[in-house]
């Protein structure tokens, strides 16, 4: 691992901590939706300034330029406006995610691992979807239901990237990791938003799950698109 590499891992898991602890006491605040808006745009600067030797780095470091877009509606935006800006957010991430998709599905084939890796993410998703079902307004249970299924197919091809031997055993696993903790993030943000359980400000423990679950997954993505050793000759 790369200086770079250790220190962009350093930086945000101290950044994470900050985050956690900056929620736990204000829970809420605007300085602290800023602060995190801070860090995510960081890592936009950390993906789009670094080198890259692959295409498949560019299209993952495009990706990050959709993540900053719905952070602003989905962190900035609500800060700014009394509005709900889910429906834009939920737009930048779709487009991050199709840029993600379109970068793992190299050396792409249907196996039996990738077939049992499919389950576990199929049965969470449709938990997921039929919890929050009943509490999604008017039209949104359609976007909802079709982001889901990017989110799904994004974190699965990441997870089958490890069966494929295109990329390098090492770049495969942390890409799984990476959009491994991408779904919990989205898990945790879908009950956050649609589900009055966990929708509550006092409730923090949710945030904290989707703050350490999206940071430590993006940061992962930096860390890759700063590796030499991408791919398999």
């Amino acid at each position: 691992m790369s200086n770079t590499q250790k220190i962009v891992l350093a930086n945000n898991l101290c950044m994470t901590l900050l985050i956690l602890v900056l929620d736990n006491i204000y829970p809420g605040e605007n300085m602290v939706q800023y602060v995190k808006y801070t860090v995510m745009f960081t890592l936009f600067l950390s993906a789009a300034l670094t080198k890259k030797e692959f295409p498949e780095q560019k299209i993952m470091a495009l990706s990050f330029f959709f993540v900053i877009i719905a952070d602003f509606f989905l962190v900035v935006a609500p800060t700014l406006w009394n509005k709900n800006f889910a429906a834009l957010g939920m737009m930048g991430f779709f487009s991050a995610y199709i840029c993600l998709i379109a970068a793992y599905q190299k050396g792409f084939k249907v196996g039996g691992a990738e077939r049992v890796s499919a389950i576990p993410i199929i049965l969470i998703f449709l938990y997921v979807f039929l919890s929050i079902q009943p509490y999604l307004v008017g039209f949104m249970s359609i976007p909802a239901f079709f982001f889901g299924i990017v989110l799904c197919y994004m974190t699965w091809t990441a997870v089958c990237t490890i069966f494929r031997s295109y990329f390098t055993p090492k770049i495969a696993g942390l890409i799984a990791l990476s959009a491994s903790l991408m779904f919990i993030c989205d898990i945790g943000v879908a009950f956050s938003l649609f589900h009055p359980l966990y929708s509550n400000i006092s409730t923090i423990w949710p945030q904290n799950v989707v703050w350490t679950a999206y940071i430590q997954g993006w940061t992962l993505l930096v860390v890759v698109i700063n590796e030499k050793d991408f791919i398999n000759f």
